[in-house]
């Protein structure tokens, strides 16, 4: 079972938060994209580490490098959504509801 659970992590939220999650699907939406966010960064630097590595160019961002060693060290003990949701919960990540208004 995931940990912390949507209602703590709503609660949590809106104590902290100056606008009001009203709904679970947001938080859904919001851990699903940064899980997804997580495994393109690692992904995406193993790929140019590999590609330098043939060609013997290294053009890598310092800053990105060290997130993408940071997060593969994660994902060695924890699944993408995991680390999403407790940075969520920590407040790494903010999150707000978009709402559209209805104009009839």
């Amino acid at each position: 079972m995931l940990q912390p659970s949507y209602t703590q992590l709503m609660k949590k939220l809106n104590d902290e938060g100056t606008s009001k999650l009203t709904s679970r699907y947001s938080i859904v939406i919001a851990a699903a994209r940064r899980a997804r966010q997580i495994i393109d960064i690692v992904n995406e630097q193993a790929a140019i580490t590999k590609e330098s590595d043939k060609t013997g160019e290294k053009i890598v961002s310092p800053v990105s490098l060290k997130q993408a060693h940071e997060l593969s060290e994660k994902l060695k003990t924890k699944k993408p959504i995991s680390i999403a949701v407790d940075e969520i919960y920590t407040g790494k990540i903010i999150m707000s509801e978009y709402h559209v208004e209805d104009d009839i």
